[in-house]
């Protein structure tokens, strides 16, 4: 470990001199490693998980796409705690964890199947987002189905949480155990407001709500007559959809400032 006791040096330089032409998956592998504060998520075990699972070098390409974004994340990371000795102690257990093996795994699965830059990006920061405290997160969340998940999710799908996170976010703040169904109920108007801006079809919203209900990130408010029509409904997210965005936002947020940082 260096002086600073930040990343090795020779860490990040097997990164940047990562060879332009292709090869096979087995020298590739050997070449990287993952630092965080002198721990190394290293060569051979990136390799035990890609062996015989992976090959080409497109499909690799995409895999060190994913790499190199979470490791991007975690270089923002670990600046931000600095010093913090019980925190960096509680991420470094984690990524020495087995979960964290077999969700890096899946990630590199999903990455190889996926045609989108973006869907990538997300997928580093769901396991960025896995290492720090998250005030929705449960700590006993499986990593990897939260990754398979993320993998499913469209852009609508996103867009739709996204929505209902808004327009709940006066509820939540004052419900913040999301058990009290009226504070959710009065804000169907809102909603309503929300998805004829939103340029979705209400049909085409309603059944969004519930395919994100069916990943466990959204839910139906029971109906309140007060505050709801006949034709109305109301979703609002579930504290594994608000982790899910509290991941999202904060490896945006981290992409940005390390582009800022580069520039």
């Amino acid at each position: 470990m260096s002086e600073s006791g930040k990343i090795d040096d020779p860490v990040e330089a097997s990164f940047e001199a990562w060879p332009e032409e292709s090869g096979t998956i087995g020298a590739k592998a050997n070449e990287l490693a993952l630092g965080f504060v002198g721990l190394a998520f290293g060569p051979a075990r990136v390799w035990k998980l890609l062996k015989d699972q992976f090959s080409g070098s497109s499909r690799f390409a995409r895999i060190e796409y994913l790499l190199n974004g979470f490791r991007l994340k975690l270089n923002m990371l670990e600046s931000e705690i600095g010093d913090a000795k019980e925190q960096i102690g509680s991420i470094k257990t984690k990524l020495e964890s087995e979960k964290f093996g077999e969700a890096v795994m899946v990630a590199c699965e999903e990455s190889v199947r996926s045609p989108s830059v973006k869907k990538i990006d997300q997928l580093a920061s769901v396991l960025t987002g896995s290492l720090t405290a998250n005030e929705w997160a449960d700590p006993n969340e499986d990593v990897g189905v939260m990754i398979r998940d993320i993998a499913q999710l469209g852009e609508r799908d996103l867009k739709v949480l996204g929505i209902l996170a808004t327009v709940h976010a006066p509820a939540i703040k004052s419900a913040p155990n999301l058990f009290e169904p009226d504070a959710f109920s009065r804000e169907t108007g809102t909603l309503m407001r929300h998805v004829a801006e939103s340029g979705i079809h209400p049909d085409d919203f309603l059944s969004t709500c519930e395919r994100l209900g069916g990943f466990g990130l959204a839910a139906e408010v029971p109906r309140n007559t007060s505050h709801m029509a006949s034709h109305d409904y109301c979703y609002r997210p579930t504290r594994r959809g608000l982790a899910l965005l509290s991941c999202l936002d904060e490896g945006a947020r981290r992409a940005t400032a390390g582009s800022t940082k580069r520039t």
